[in-house]
């Protein structure tokens, strides 16, 4: 077993060390001259592309999923020992480059902060139960106790990291929601909150992809991103 962790967390570091150095060639072309502006950005991209990288190893390690936020190709996962257990390609939804960009800077900050924990989870609204066998395939996949996942199918739900940083999950599902008041306070806040900087990204969802994120997405969770950059 032991071997089998050193041998997968050895192809993580080979896979990631090449995606870091093609992503730095690329950045500068053969027979171009570097600014002293150029070498300050390549520097901070290096510098944000090898916290990743380790950051994606230790995660690995530690035999427990986690959810990555991968700007770059606009797709979630769920990882688990560094091999994805769930993915979707992401449909923003009012949401722009610039919404996106502004998102993973604060998500990142100014101490260089490439995993976060999920520290809220609030839903608008949802309808109906989710069915037992529905739920042991997610509790298979993401490695979550079934007895611990929520059965409500959600409408719409958000997963908030520290910094006010938000992400806006949206489903065709038509719910009921648990409190009209609260949900109009929540929205309120957020349009306030939008004006003095916060960094919120909508995404339009299919019901069966919503299911298994709002399932495995508990409270702590790891978020690990990887910036739009």
């Amino acid at each position: 077993m032991m071997t089998s962790a050193r041998r997968l967390s050895g192809s993580i570091v080979g896979v990631l060390a090449i995606s870091l150095l093609v992503s730095c060639a690329e950045k500068r072309q053969p027979g171009t001259t570097a600014t002293s502006t150029d070498k300050q950005w390549d520097q901070q991209q290096a510098e944000i592309q090898y916290r990743v990288l380790q950051a994606e190893l230790k995660l690995a390690q530690a035999n427990k999923p986690y959810l990555v936020l991968d700007l770059r190709r606009n797709r979630l996962e769920i990882k688990l020992q560094g091999t994805t257990v769930w993915n979707y390609a992401m449909t923003l939804e009012n949401t722009g480059e610039s919404e996106l960009k502004k998102f993973g800077e604060r998500f990142v900050g100014s101490d260089t902060k490439v995993v976060r924990p999920i520290l809220f989870k609030y839903l608008f609204a949802a309808t109906g139960k989710t069915a037992d066998s529905i739920l042991a395939i997610v509790s298979d996949a993401t490695t979550f106790p079934q007895e611990l996942l929520q059965r409500t199918i959600p409408e719409r739900f958000q997963l908030k990291w520290s910094d006010d940083v938000v992400l806006d999950i949206r489903t065709d599902v038509v719910g009921k929601p648990e409190s009209k008041w609260k949900n109009t306070m929540v929205d309120i806040r957020q349009a306030i909150g939008g004006h003095l900087g916060d960094a919120l990204v909508s995404v339009k969802m299919p019901k069966d992809n919503a299911i298994t994120l709002y399932r495995a997405a508990v409270i702590g969770l790891p978020t690990l991103i990887y910036p739009a950059y």
